[in-house]
């Protein structure tokens, strides 16, 4: 069941807002892909400035996880613990888009941390994580320093990764500190990508 949701991360981490709520609903059979497909449709419409459908989304997935049985698998994980991210890191998308930045980085402070007690699993539970859009959301805020010390630590969990290395090198550069180390990595990253990003996160565009 919540393999099924691969696809629908794809789509969210390159920004493909229209593809992602072009998704058609899963088999109402499946608990785990019903709750989460309105979670991924709340994020979309939070990125495109919908709130109110943004909202309306998030009460859905709520509704949705409570049908979810107890124990119910998330590979290593169960399903409930994950839940609890996305429920978190929802609300932050929706918070920023709302213009409540600090509501906004509580929230997705506290996705992380339930990120981080998530067993280690392969692929992990929450393939984009959450310290992605909190530090997208603290460049935004021109936080800088907090916004390194988030990518630091996403780049010790998930070492050399693209999106954690480009914040890196911007919230260096904003504070006027050297960059030429990030910059290398970060180079060496996108070596072989067919596409750049402006942000850590496709959810919060670059200035805001």
């Amino acid at each position: 069941d919540s393999f099924q949701t691969r696809h629908w991360e794809g789509l969210k981490r390159f920004g493909m807002w229209t593809e992602l709520l072009a998704q058609p609903a899963p088999d109402a059979r499946l608990p785990v892909s019903t709750a989460y497909w309105h979670a991924l449709r709340g994020t979309a419409y939070a990125a495109t400035g919908q709130v109110e459908e943004a909202l309306k989304e998030q009460a859905a997935f709520e509704e949705a996880c409570t049908k979810v049985p107890d124990g119910f698998s998330w590979g290593s994980n169960t399903a409930g613990p994950v839940m609890q991210v996305a429920k978190a890191y929802l609300a932050g998308e929706i918070a920023f888009r709302q213009g409540r930045v600090d509501e906004a980085v509580a929230r997705l402070t506290e996705a992380a941390k339930l990120e981080d007690a998530l067993k280690y699993d392969e692929p992990p539970a929450c393939v984009i994580p959450s310290r992605h859009a909190l530090g997208a959301v603290l460049m935004s805020a021109k936080r800088f320093g907090e916004a390194e010390a988030v990518y630091r630590a996403d780049l010790k969990a998930y070492p050399a990764n693209y999106w954690s290395t480009l914040g890196l090198a911007q919230a260096l550069k904003a504070q006027g500190k050297p960059t030429a180390r990030a910059e290398a990595a970060l180079r060496k990253a996108q070596a072989r990508a067919d596409q750049t990003a402006e942000t850590s996160c496709a959810c919060v565009k670059a200035g805001g």
